[in-house]
This record gives structure tokens, sequence and C-alpha cells, in this order.
């Protein structure tokens, strides 16, 4: 069974090979999900505009900020299957987190099925929709600040 010193000794080995380290931490927050956020640079919190998903966010920060696992400079919140007519908005959402919506992604239900049953990346299925346009903001917006980045082939390469 993983544990909060597997996760540590793991974490720290990849950080010597690997640029960048994307761990999907799941719903639930165990020990060692919560080793693997202590670590994190950043922390990204995808939620949707539904009232039992930003509750379930919502609970989630205040867990994350009663063990002072993570700093609110460090979390980003993340709005997924954004749609503009939603009977929930971005600002209401961020009034009821008390914390600002870093990014949304658009819903797009079948081109993302279709990436996923196909399993290719957006970029292949569908390069000029908007979920996919979006995502490659979300990415660039993350490497800003860093080292200079070059897009070759689809991929992010130094």
């Amino acid at each position: 069974p993983v544990t909060p010193e597997i996760m540590d000794r793991l974490l720290t080995t990849m950080r010597r090979t690997y640029d960048f380290i994307i761990v999907d931490g799941g719903q639930s927050l165990d020990r060692p999900g919560l080793k693997a956020i202590e670590m994190a640079d950043r922390v990204f919190l995808i939620t949707l505009l539904s009232l039992p998903c930003l509750r379930n966010t919502n609970n989630l920060l205040k867990s994350l900020a009663s063990v002072g696992v993570a700093q609110t400079d460090q979390v980003r919140l993340v709005v997924n299957r954004f749609m503009k007519k939603s009977d929930i908005t971005i600002k209401d959402a961020e009034e009821s987190l008390q914390n600002k919506i870093f990014w949304s992604i658009p819903n797009d239900y079948k081109t993302t099925m279709s990436a996923i049953n196909r399993g290719k990346p957006l970029h292949e299925i569908s390069p000029r929709a908007d979920i996919t346009r979006n995502l490659e903001e979300l990415a660039d917006s993350l490497l800003q600040g860093g080292r200079e980045v070059q897009k070759t082939g689809g991929f992010f390469r130094r």
C-alpha cells in the first residue's frame, strides 16, 4: 500500500528527472494524497458549477486549510465543463468559495468523449475546437515565467 513515505520518495525521485509532475489526487484526502499536496508547487482543484460540487470544493478547501497543507497562493480553482448560460456563474462560485477561479474549461462533451474513446489527444481529434485551444492556453499560462518553451510537434519541449 502507498504510504506518505513512499509518496515522498517517489515524488522526490521524479523531481530529479522531470520538469513537470502532475498527480491526479482523486476525490478523497488520504495521507499519501496529503503528502503529494504538501510537496506540490501548485494545487489545482477541479470543480463544476453545481451546488454539490461547489459544496465539496468548499469543504476540501477548509480541510486543506485546517491541516495547513495548501497555502492560499498555492491553490488554483478550475471550473470544468463550463457553460456560459449556467444557473450558477463564475462570480457566484467565487463568492461561495471565497476564492478566485483561476481557469474555466468549456463544456464540449462530444469532442472530449471522441478523444477519450479513440485514445487520442484533443489536438489530433479537433485542433480548432474551443476546448483544445482553451487547454493549450492553460498549458501556456502555466509555463509563463519559467524557462523559454518551444512548441514542437504538439508536445512541449525544452
